[in-house]
């Protein structure tokens, strides 16, 4: 029921897990269990799940078997570490929709004494799973659009992510430098490295005190306005990030080698790798228009316009579900294909599991909120 994760595996989450693909709630704990926020507003009402790593995991042959109507190729994985405080000791863990999932949430995570409890919980899994990733900003507006308010300090960039992006956020912040504190050269190079750090790390720091000021916030619109911020700059460094390796995926899909396939099998897998080429390319194109409205926005405050940014900044989270639906699919396929296929092998694929990879893929990316919205049009 419950499958052992090794020390090492759990090491490497923490020390480089992204945050698409790994909620560390035992890190959220660390740093903020003894905040009242995080007591009265917990992601789950148990406190072992509360504490646990909560990861996108891509299903192996030999975990196949533990999913009774077909598994998926990634599922929700919740590992329950033996200590929390120490990862090296390792843990166990099951996955959401699995064999014996509701078992293992009453025995194997246990401590429920309310049936209300075990299903809020459970029902908070699914919707999990049911994300594509565990992107903080759009993650926290479906949780909204379902009704969940966990605290905000379950809804930040890992520290792995944070140490990837500090260059690039650097950058992107340089000319805010130049308008907020006046400065340039070498110094103003330092200041941007700062502030990046800052900004990914503590939206409520006094060091960012000019930049509360540059933007005429306060009080809640300023946190929210940060967040939101925080948010395109994460999207923007996770599609650059991706561009060189979604730039290989689509030429591997469309050239996959087919093994023992019956005609119509074939038939069928031609045109869902046709679908899917088309839906990357298209989806990817959209989030680039939206990422475009941020950079315009962006230019008017580096020109002057704080006004125009600030309205911008709080409007900003209605584009979080098309965008990080968009990026999370898009990052999954590309991230499952590299696992099949390390290291650029050529990708070649048996016809039935052709057939399940390409249906998944087909069905999940039409899913897409920017895809639907154009079918509509275009039926229209």
């Amino acid at each position: 029921m419950r499958r052992p994760t090794s020390q090492r595996n759990l090491s490497l989450i923490r020390e480089s897990g992204s945050t698409a693909r790994v909620l560390n709630l035992g890190l959220v704990y660390e740093r903020f269990g003894r905040e009242p926020e995080h007591g009265e507003h917990p992601m789950f009402v148990n406190k072992r799940l509360n504490r646990a790593l909560v990861l996108k995991h891509a299903v192996r042959a030999d975990e196949r078997a533990m999913f009774a109507r077909g598994a998926p190729l990634t599922a929700t994985k919740i590992v329950l570490p033996f200590a929390s405080s120490d990862l090296s000791l390792g843990g166990a863990g099951f996955m959401v929709g699995q064999s014996g999932f509701d078992k293992s949430m009453r025995e194997g995570v246990g401590g429920y004494h309310d049936a209300a409890a075990l299903e809020a919980d459970s029902e908070l899994l699914y919707l999990l799973d049911s994300l594509p990733s565990f992107d903080p900003f759009l993650m926290r507006e479906r949780l909204r659009s379902w009704g969940r308010t966990p605290a905000r300090c379950y809804f930040d960039v890992s520290e792995a992510d944070v140490q990837r992006m500090r260059a690039f956020v650097g950058g992107e912040i340089a000319q805010l430098v130049e308008l907020a504190f006046a400065n340039g050269g070498a110094a103003g190079r330092d200041l941007s490295r700062k502030l990046a750090d800052k900004l990914m790390t503590d939206d409520t720091a006094q060091a960012l005190d000019p930049l509360r000021l540059t933007l005429r916030m306060s009080g809640e619109d300023y946190r929210e306005g940060v967040f939101a911020w925080k948010g395109f700059l994460y999207y923007k460094w996770l599609l650059a990030d991706a561009a060189p390796r979604l730039e290989a995926l689509t030429p591997s899909i469309a050239g996959m080698r087919l093994l023992r396939a019956s005609g119509e099998d074939a038939q069928k897998i031609a045109a869902m790798r046709r679908h899917i080429v088309a839906h990357i390319a298209f989806a990817k194109s959209r989030v680039e228009e939206y990422l475009l409205k941020y950079d315009c926005a962006f230019a008017q405050l580096a020109s002057g316009d704080v006004g125009s940014f600030r309205q911008f900044l709080l409007q900003a989270p209605s584009l979080f579900m098309p965008i990080g639906e968009a990026v999370g699919v898009i990052t999954h396929v590309e991230s499952f294909w590299r696992f099949r296929f390390p290291g650029g092998l050529r990708a070649e694929m048996d016809g039935a599991e052709a057939l399940e990879v390409m249906q998944d893929f087909d069905v999940t990316l039409g899913c897409l909120e920017l895809i639907r919205e154009a079918q509509s049009s275009q039926a229209a």
